[in-house]
């Protein structure tokens, strides 16, 4: 994985090329057997876990949490997640089914949030042709806004009502399937969030949202940071709404910057997800040691902005307070969706951030997002014209253009040799330290 551009050493000094130094063997069927067979446990489960899975406990394999008869909702994340889901399920299956289970007892239910449902091309892709065939009439699309599919859980220690999917709680069993990544405000994507956000309602969904702006300044609430899980509220929220309904099980996936699974982790709600995500540290964690006055980022095949953004977060933490981006992302099928249009479109950042606190959505956190991060990036894209100029980001035609005009903006602040990083796998690294 590499980034075609040539800049002379006169123009600007690299500092290198920040990529995963991850190298692993195929994770084989076995292996995956292996991580169902050995799930990690607390040492001493509270008493709220035991009622909720009696038999699981240290030393129990993930089928001994479920009898022969009983309803068992299999949570599966969106299309906005790479899982590798369609390689766990059919081991999963075997496991359960050799002891008396029928494929007739589980259902499916695909963790939206307030995202859209997926196609029928994009459902295949999360389950695979064998099990979408096997779940055929079984597979169930959560929504945020059915009153009546929703059912209250209880309330966290801030005082909010979780209500959660009624076909997950009045399940006999749960049983939550995601992968574990980095995530920019949650710290880290999988285990908890796949019942918050993932089966929650939008009113859930938009409190837990609520937490990432500090309530009195325009700005992210301390804490609130990506990697980070223990003193974000967002992410404390979160498993504390989970746990008022805790699954039998989770698993975990985690997966190399090519998308090949890498690790499988099984288990308890936090303990298997906090195990999975220092895989992801390991993977996806590059740290340096200066930032750079630029950088050169690739998104990759990120279909659309709202995927691209991920890189243009990662890539800003490889520079300076006042370092440029240059991003190559093409974005084929343009921004995404127009609730992100029109959050990027408000005229002042502190409309952006009056409008969150009065009414939280994602949409509006990955606009603000962007437009703290793209005053300083140069484009390379596809992005039609209107989509450009809603994003407020300058664009280059090609990225020799945009290397120059990084050049001459910095020439200009006084900087005659700048440093640069080049990352060409700028949606799964994310660079750790640089001091300021």
């Amino acid at each position: 994985m590499t980034i075609a551009v040539s800049i002379p050493a006169g123009q600007a000094a690299c500092l290198g090329s920040l990529v995963s130094s991850f190298r692993a063997s195929p994770f084989s069927d076995a292996a995956i057997d292996a991580a169902l067979h050995h799930p990690i446990w607390p040492a001493a489960p509270a008493v709220a876990t035991r009622q909720r899975c009696g038999r699981a406990g240290a030393g129990s394999a993930v089928e001994d949490c479920i009898q022969p008869g009983e309803s068992v909702c299999l949570v599966v994340s969106d299309q906005t997640r790479k899982t590798a889901l369609h390689r766990i399920l059919p081991v999963l299956l075997r496991r359960l089914t050799g002891r008396g289970c029928k494929v007739s007892d589980f259902f499916i239910l695909v963790a939206t949030g307030i995202h859209r449902p997926p196609t029928s091309v994009e459902l295949g892709n999360i389950l695979g042709a064998e099990m979408g065939a096997a779940f055929a009439g079984r597979i169930i699309f959560h929504n945020p806004d059915d009153e009546s599919g929703l059912i209250p859980i209880g309330r966290t220690r801030r005082g909010h009502e979780v209500r959660l999917n009624r076909r997950a709680v009045e399940a006999s069993r749960l049983v939550l399937l995601g992968a574990a990544t980095y995530h920019y405000y949650a710290g880290f994507g999988g285990g908890r969030k796949s019942l918050i956000p993932g089966l929650a309602g939008r009113a859930t969904i938009a409190y837990n949202h609520s937490l990432t702006l500090d309530p009195e300044q325009d700005r992210i609430r301390p804490g609130v940071e990506i990697g980070r899980l223990d003193g974000n509220p967002v992410s404390e929220e979160m498993l504390e709404g989970a746990r008022l309904h805790s699954p039998d099980f989770i698993i975990n996936t985690v997966l190399a910057p090519d998308g090949q699974l890498a690790g499988v982790f099984a288990g308890d709600l936090d303990l298997a997800h906090r195990a999975a995500c220092r895989l992801v540290e390991q993977i996806d964690r590059v740290d340096i040691r200066k930032k750079a006055d630029f950088v050169v980022a690739d998104a990759g095949d990120a279909g659309n902005w709202i995927q691209a953004h991920k890189a243009l977060f990662n890539a800003a933490r490889a520079v300076q307070e006042t370092g440029r981006i240059i991003l190559l992302a093409p974005c084929p099928e343009g921004l995404d969706n127009e609730r992100f249009r029109y959050w990027v479109t408000r005229p002042t950042l502190a409309e952006i951030y009056r409008g969150l606190r009065q009414s939280p959505e994602v949409n509006g956190q990955t606009a603000l997002s962007t437009r703290l991060r793209g005053a300083r990036t140069i484009l390379v894209t596809q992005l039609s014209a209107r989509d450009v100029a809603d994003l407020r980001i300058a664009t280059a035609p090609d990225l020799g253009k945009a290397v120059r005009l990084t050049l001459d903006e910095l020439a200009r602040a006084g900087i005659k040799l700048p440093t640069y990083y080049l990352m060409p796998g700028a949606m799964a690294v994310v660079p750790f330290g640089g001091g300021t």
